[in-house]
């Protein structure tokens, strides 16, 4: 007989057998871009000041209109100076001095200055873990898509230069001895970066060379590497209801050490021990901030004790230690510089079934990122977590999550992991709960299971809610990774909470909303990126769509409607311009205006940039942009475009600003 479990996963089978010669090249052509992120990570996230060499004449021209309406009337030579008087440090020029020729109105335009997105304030690392956003990825090794793809050491060193705080890590017993390794990366004991980029740049020549010859001995590879880990986690599933001594498990000779992979899948896996390497080497190059390695723990009880030891060496001096009767109080983000924080399982404090003190194990039941909660077989078993390796988490202690009321909300350093569909069911059912658990305590959300091409939730809809870790798939660029990079931008990786989402606050959940009636006047653009494998200038037709991502207080997404979507979004908060053509177009001054957006909170809202071809059918992204409302600057700006894969493009965006707030409201 044929469980509900092994069908899923013949039909997943069965379809990538059928597409599997064509996927192969897709995929491959993926890696090797995926590949190129790692030479370019570093200046992702460390973005250059923004100045322009050289105006296209169309800008050239459009500068030149603005600057004689600037200075056609006092009133508006003081509206210009009231836009730009904030940003000038004490050792700027006054600001007068740009519009004392129409070539120092070029130079002003020219400079930082002039970006529309405004830069952050110095980040205050007061306040206890909870108090912050932190940017997290989910199911980080993959490559590409949840299915097919590679587990690679160095995605955790791209995602770490791209400013990722927060990564996750699925551990699987590794093969037995004598056995193919399924990862050149095994055999290594160091990610030096310069190293890790040759090593994958020869890899990519390899492979590209061998693809065609390899690619039916590697699906029945992988095809049966899938069946025999499902396989041995039934085994390890009916063992594990035996005693286990104190005594520190023996390793086992027979199989290699720890792997990384997402599980029941064609993903090819990669060593535990290259993974660890990588994020050491790259954990602390863009931030002194704290890490949180996120564990997600399928292997047997010897090989969880090859993990402790291949994490105390690789992180020797970087783990957090367990300071006693002082590690019950949550500490504060200062406290733990160049730190790497350990999420894995706990035993429950309320199953007095699920632990036993006088052995040395913790039973716990797993509900980890790689199924769902509303698929998990209500037959499912315990797993059990070593006790050596549970201890290692000290301030990210996971249980799994059954309501707000049990034991374990209670403990500080706790952290519960949700689904997306979990997290919007507790919206609608407990919003004062959830809303209230995430201010003094972590939550991680994560994609549902099923997002097998690797697309990625709505994060804003999760930090409305007060959840400090949206995991998202970072090799996919889609909304929601814009909306991440809209959140995090040349922030260290963690963002103070917005005043009403923070512990200890004496005016308990008081946020400052505002109403908010904002115009973008679009001029034109420069240097634009073509759509992925468009290479005609001459028949690009380029638009701008503007939205806006913001939750009114009173939105059937706010208040939880049934009915609501998490990812819902008003096409009242959608704007277009008309096309025009070429990568240097004139957009003539089309005004973009939404009026009257009610209670917004600005820390948590959005706008988005989006620069599409105007095409018959299916409109491509050539470009974007997304910054928080509270970083948009009025006046006249540029902003600065991103490609359809995420690096910096070089395009700008010429727009005028116009943004009213009202009085802030006094209620969350």
């Amino acid at each position: 007989m044929v469980s509900d479990g092994d069908e899923c996963q013949l039909c997943m089978i069965a379809h990538i057998q059928i597409g599997f010669k064509q996927t192969t090249e897709i995929e491959a052509a993926h890696n090797r871009v995926y590949n190129n992120i790692l030479g370019v990570g570093l200046s992702l996230h460390r973005s250059k000041e923004h100045h322009v060499d050289k105006f296209h004449e169309i800008i050239d021209q459009q500068l030149e209109k603005i600057y004689q309406i600037i200075t056609s009337s006092e009133a508006l030579k003081t509206r210009f100076l009231e836009d730009t008087r904030d940003e000038l440090g004490p050792q700027d020029r006054p600001v007068s001095d740009f519009l004392e020729s129409l070539q120092s109105f070029r130079t002003y335009m020219r400079s930082a200055k002039s970006s529309a997105e405004a830069p952050l304030p110095k980040l205050n690392t007061g306040f206890p873990l909870s108090n912050y956003f932190v940017s997290t990825s989910h199911n980080t090794y993959l490559t590409g898509n949840q299915l097919y793809s590679e587990a690679a050491a160095s995605a955790y060193t791209s995602v770490l230069l791209r400013g990722c705080r927060s990564v996750e890590v699925d551990v699987w017993d590794g093969e037995a001895e004598g056995s193919d390794s399924s990862d050149s990366e095994d055999s290594s004991s160091d990610s030096d970066l310069e190293d890790n980029r040759s090593t994958h740049v020869s890899k990519r020549n390899k492979g590209d060379r061998k693809n065609s010859d390899s690619a039916s001995r590697s699906f029945k590879s992988k095809l049966g590497d899938a069946f025999r880990r499902k396989s041995a986690k039934k085994s390890e599933s009916s063992a594990e209801q035996g005693n286990v001594t104190d005594e520190k498990p023996e390793q086992s000779s027979s199989r290699g050490e720890p792997q990384v992979l997402h599980g029941h899948t064609l993903t090819k896996a990669t060593s535990f021990r290259s993974v660890c390497h990588a994020i050491r080497d790259c954990a602390f190059i863009t931030s002194d901030l704290p890490v949180i390695v996120s564990l997600e723990v399928h292997c047997s009880l010897d090989q969880q004790q090859m993990m402790v030891d291949i994490m105390q060496e690789a992180w020797k001096g970087l783990l957090v230690e367990d300071l006693g009767s002082s590690s019950r109080n949550v500490p504060r983000l200062e406290d733990l510089k160049k730190k790497i924080l350990v999420k894995t399982k706990s035993a429950p404090l309320s199953d007095e079934t699920a632990v036993s003190t006088d052995l040395n194990q913790v039973v716990v039941t797993r509900d980890g990122s790689s199924a769902p909660d509303d698929v998990t077989p209500k037959s499912a078993k315990p797993s059990k977590i070593l006790d050596a390796l549970a201890k290692m988490a000290i301030y990210t202690k996971a249980f799994s999550f059954k309501h707000f009321d049990q034991p374990e909300a209670k403990l500080p350093g706790h952290i519960f992991s949700l689904s997306e569909k979990a997290c919007w069911d507790e919206h609608v059912s407990q919003r004062e709960s959830l809303f209230e658990h995430n201010r003094f305590s972590l939550m991680r959300i994560y994609p549902y299971a099923f997002r097998v091409n690797s697309s990625n939730l709505d994060p804003s809809f999760c930090w409305r809610r007060g959840a400090q870790l949206v995991a998202l798939n970072w090799q996919n660029m889609d909304k929601g990774m814009m909306l991440n990079h809209g959140m995090f931008h040349s922030s260290p990786g963690w963002v103070l909470k917005p005043k009403g989402y923070r512990s200890g606050e004496s005016d308990i959940a008081v946020a400052s909303r505002h109403t908010l009636d904002l115009v973008v006047e679009v001029f034109g653009a420069q240097d634009l990126s073509l759509p992925p494998g468009d290479h005609n200038a001459k028949g690009f037709r380029p638009y701008v769509n503007c939205q806006l991502h913001v939750e009114e207080p009173h939105s059937p997404v706010a208040v939880g409607h049934d009915d609501a979507s998490s990812g819902s979004e008003k096409s009242s908060f959608r704007r277009c311009t008309k096309s025009a053509s070429g990568v240097n177009p004139d957009f003539k001054g089309q005004m973009l205006i939404f009026p009257t957006v009610e209670g917004i909170v600005e820390e948590l809202s959005f706008i988005r940039f989006k620069i599409k071809d105007d095409e018959i059918g299916y409109d491509s992204l050539a470009a974007w942009a997304c910054i928080r409302l509270d970083r948009l600057r009025e006046g006249y700006r540029f902003v600065q475009l991103y490609d359809s894969n995420g690096e910096h493009s070089g395009g700008l965006l010429l727009i005028r600003v116009q943004k009213q707030a009202s009085q802030p409201a006094t209620s969350v």
